[in-house]
């Protein structure tokens, strides 16, 4: 973003790692809500998510003109599965590559490998004479295209979690988010924007197989679907652009590649030369200071209170000194085993396999749970509309809402009670659904479908991308992230191919006759309920309390400001959360399942012994 030549000068005062590290934090604080940052994530997140939901536009077209005829869906079933079998392989493959390489080295080639498929894609033939197969070029363009799709999780999650600010990181977490549902609800969009420019030259209501009026309306239906697939490579190329705009974080430049004076630069030219405090041996001097540069000791080096490392041993944190070595087994150990580490990853990715067991059996390739619900699945238009009522409008409401809450809720807590909700929402949703299956009260189905996607974007289906961006070191922070997002795309390939063979009293809950669907939201409740237990305990807080710890916590306003900041929780530092499990312990958290149910029980007892 700037050559050797056009590169700031770095204040000669920042001599160690921790000084350079505290003017890095204080430029990024000294912003809120950093624009450029999210255009850059978000625009990259629209197009997957674009692409990624536009299966619910294109599915139908496909299956009325190259299969119509099949009724198990096990065609659609295969092309969703592809795509996100894909995507699991990119998110675990461009994780680590992130976090090795860095993140703007890679940041881009997932949008040309999306953009490359969706146009391979939308160009798809049967050949001459149907000579080729269509299904297996789809297949293997859209498994191609879930690769670049699932590369865009931790790459974005990344590089807006380092370069946002302490108090802004959340909120812009959750933005980005929001290009989801809303690619999601764009994509209806233009699927039913083309379907009626062509209706309204073409009478597609006529239209009962590919073949009436001598294949015109095979011809007709072909076209839409490919202009729905096309039309996701323009967003791509706009995000293609935006990369060109940003550097790899300072963070990032310092913490894994011990680059201090790049870190430092990047950190200036991102923020346009703002000019911002240079540390001294005073942690208060500068126009900056933060309530986290606590007492300084001889060497200029932040004191933390000292904590204790998984081997017992009590030292302060944040103090220069060689790196931990990237990926070695030692560096490893250390972290996930010694230090407990392990816990938080592992809650982070069951909650995400767990939730997407329900949001992906839910809401992607759900057009038999539409049909069920509507009772009508004739036409393209039906099938669009429905989804914009019943997922889109919802999905985007729900993200919305937690865009105006996220800075005023404490977001572990709120991750744990969502999905308590999911439960009981999907078990009320389940007994409703036997209750008005196909009479004239099915409409309380659709409003409580509805909710139900409102209700994830509004909890645990956005926490869950927020969170693993937030909770590890910046060494290992895409690679964690990978992981948490690949494991709940491995719960979304279970269920997208398990779902179809489910039969209930030798009754397939796919077929529009039956009503074991109810029985399946009923299964999605005791998804949701477990996924709660994950979330209460191996996930630990990443806030303060109102006020900081004891009115001292990193972030804390330290005097009265204006609408309402007095409601909100202060964030914890990227670099107080890297430390992890063993920092959390040390402020008086308990993490671990056993601990948790320990001092629960403790408690009551406590509670019992006071009366």
């Amino acid at each position: 973003m700037g050559s050797a030549a056009s590169r700031p000068q770095i204040p000669e005062n920042l001599t160690t790692r921790q000084q350079k590290r505290r003017f890095i934090r204080r430029a990024i604080d000294s912003y809120g809500f950093r624009w450029l940052v999210f255009a850059v994530a978000a625009s990259g997140f629209l197009t997957d998510s674009w692409n990624l939901f536009a299966t619910n536009a294109i599915l139908p077209s496909l299956a009325f003109v190259y299969w119509p005829e099949e009724t198990n869906g096990w065609r659609e079933s295969l092309i969703n599965c592809m795509t996100l079998g894909g995507s699991l392989i990119g998110q675990l493959l461009f994780g680590f590559l992130a976090d090795k390489y860095g993140r703007t080295r890679l940041y881009g080639i997932e949008l040309v490998i999306v953009g490359f498929t969706t146009i391979a894609l939308s160009a798809s033939s049967t050949g001459f004479g149907n000579s080729i197969a269509v299904l297996p070029w789809l297949v293997a363009m859209r498994f191609l295209m879930g690769v670049g799709i699932g590369a865009e999780y931790p790459l974005s999650a990344s590089i807006c979690t380092e370069w946002a600010s302490t108090k802004a990181r959340a909120k812009m977490m959750v933005a980005v988010f929001l290009m989801q549902p809303l690619g999601q609800l764009i994509s209806q969009l233009v699927a039913l924007g083309v379907l009626l420019g062509y209706s309204s030259g073409y009478n597609l209501q006529s239209c009962h197989a590919p073949s009436d009026d001598n294949g015109n309306c095979g011809r007709v239906v072909d076209s839409i679907w490919r202009w729905v697939a096309g039309v996701g490579a323009i967003p791509a190329l706009v995000a293609i652009i935006f990369r060109f705009q940003i550097d790899d974080p300072g963070l990032y430049d310092l913490d894994v590649r011990d680059e201090g004076t790049r870190a430092v630069q990047n950190t200036m030219l991102l923020y346009r030369y703002r000019r911002v405090s240079t540390p001294g041996p005073n942690p208060d001097d500068g126009h900056y200071a933060r309530p986290e540069m606590q007492e300084v000791g001889p060497d200029g080096l932040e004191q933390h209170p000292p904590v204790a490392n998984g081997g017992g041993a009590l030292q302060p944190l944040h103090r220069d000194g060689e790196l931990p070595r990237q990926f070695s087994r030692e560096d490893m150990v250390d972290y996930f085993v010694v230090q407990g580490n392990w816990r938080s990853l592992a809650g982070t990715s069951m909650c995400w396999f767990l939730l997407d067991i329900a949001f992906y059996g839910l809401g992607m390739g759900n057009l038999s749970t539409l049909a069920k619900l509507w009772t009508s699945f004739e036409a393209l238009r039906d099938n669009a509309v429905q989804n914009l009522i019943t997922v889109c409008i919802g999905s985007v409401s729900g993200c919305v809402m937690l865009l105006l809450l996220i800075d005023y809720v404490p977001r572990r807590q709120f991750l744990t009670y969502s999905f308590l909700w999911m439960a009981a929402l999907f078990l009320v949703t389940g007994g409703s659904f036997f209750a008005v299956f196909h009479n004239d009260l099915h409409a309380v189905s659709i409003v409580l479908v509805a909710l139900c996607h409102f209700s994830f974007n509004l909890g645990p289906n956005t926490l869950t991308f927020v969170i693993p961006a937030e909770l590890f070191p910046t060494r290992y922070r895409a690679t964690c992230h990978g992981i948490a997002a690949a494991t709940g795309k491995l719960g979304s390939v279970i269920v997208q191919a398990s779902l179809p063979t489910w039969t209930i009293d030798g009754v397939r809950v796919a077929d529009a006759n039956s009503s074991g669907l109810g029985w399946v939201f009923v299964a999605y409740g005791f998804v949701m309920a477990l996924a709660t237990v994950f979330a209460w305990a191996w996930i630990p807080s990443l806030q303060y309390h109102r006020g900081g710890a004891d009115g001292t916590g990193p972030g804390t306003p330290t005097t009265p400001t204006r609408g309402g900041a007095g409601l909100r929780l202060p964030s914890k530092t990227l670099e107080v959360l890297g430390e992890g499990v063993v920092r959390a312990e040390a402020d008086g958290e308990v993490v671990g399942l056993r601990k948790k149910v320990r001092r629960w029980a403790s408690r009551l007892e406590q509670g019992r012994e006071s009366r």
